[in-house]
C-alpha cells in the first residue's frame, strides 16, 4: 500500500490554493560611483576650461565641454566643473536675451527650479567678481521692476539660488548680467544708465 499518496494529494491542493510562488523583490541597486571613469581626452577638455579665460576659450569646445559628465571626472575636479558649465551656460542665455531685445519670452519647458536651485554647499565656487550676491530686498526690487519671476530669472538670466534647509538662502547673478542694472538702480548708482541701457522686462 502507497501511504505517501494521501500525502502527496494534500500537497498539490496546497499549492493549487496557495497559488505560484513569487519571489521576493529585488533591493534597487545602489547609484554605480562613477568618480574617475571619464577618458583622458575629457579630462583634458574639462583642464582646459578650467585654466582658460572664458573670452579666451576655443569656441568649438564649448559644446563638448557643455555634455562632459562631471559625475564621471576625478572627484577633485568635479565641484570646479560643474560651476564652469553653469557659467558658460549662462553666459550663452544673457547673449542669446540681448540678442533678442528688451522684452524676454518665458523659458521653455525644459527648465525649472532644479536648473539653478543648488546645494549652499556650492555657493563658494561661484566667487566675486564674476558672480555678485543680491539681497531678498534687491531681487525683490528686480522682480518688481522686471515683472520677471524667479523662474525667469533662473532660466532666461543667470540667477543662481543656494539653498539649504532651516538656513538662509544666497542669491548671486553672473556680474555680466543686464538684470545687474536693476541691481544698481536700487542701490543708488544709477544702474539702467551706465549698464546695458536697457530696461528688461518679461512677458507673462
Amino acid at each position: 500500500m502507497n501511504y505517501n499518496k494521501p500525502m502527496t494529494i494534500l500537497l498539490a491542493a496546497f499549492l493549487l490554493l496557495a497559488g505560484p510562488v513569487r519571489a521576493a523583490d529585488p533591493k534597487p541597486d545602489a547609484p554605480a560611483d562613477l568618480t574617475g571613469t571619464a577618458d583622458k581626452h575629457t579630462v583634458d577638455l574639462v583642464g582646459y576650461f578650467l585654466k582658460v579665460e572664458l573670452a579666451d576659450a576655443s569656441p568649438k569646445l564649448i559644446d563638448p565641454f557643455l555634455a562632459v559628465k562631471t559625475e564621471t571626472l576625478p572627484k577633485k575636479m568635479q565641484g570646479k566643473a560643474a560651476a564652469k558649465q553653469v557659467e558658460i551656460s549662462a553666459v550663452l542665455r544673457l547673449h542669446d536675451v540681448k540678442k533678442k531685445g528688451i522684452f524676454v519670452n518665458p523659458p521653455g519647458e525644459q527648465c525649472d527650479e532644479t536648473s539653478f536651485v543648488k546645494p549652499l554647499s556650492l555657493a563658494s565656487l561661484f566667487p566675486d567678481p564674476g558672480y555678485e550676491t543680491v539681497t531678498e530686498d534687491e531681487l525683490k526690487y528686480v522682480i518688481e521692476q522686471t515683472k520677471c519671476t524667479e523662474i525667469d530669472l533662473g532660466c532666461r538670466f543667470s540667477m543662481l539660488i543656494f539653498f539649504e534647509k532651516k538656513k538662509d538662502r544666497i542669491v548671486k547673478f553672473n556680474a555680466m548680467d543686464p538684470i545687474m542694472a536693476k541691481v544698481a538702480e536700487y542701490r543708488g548708482h544709477g544702474g539702467t544708465s551706465h549698464l546695458f541701457g536697457m530696461g528688461y522686462s518679461c512677458m507673462h
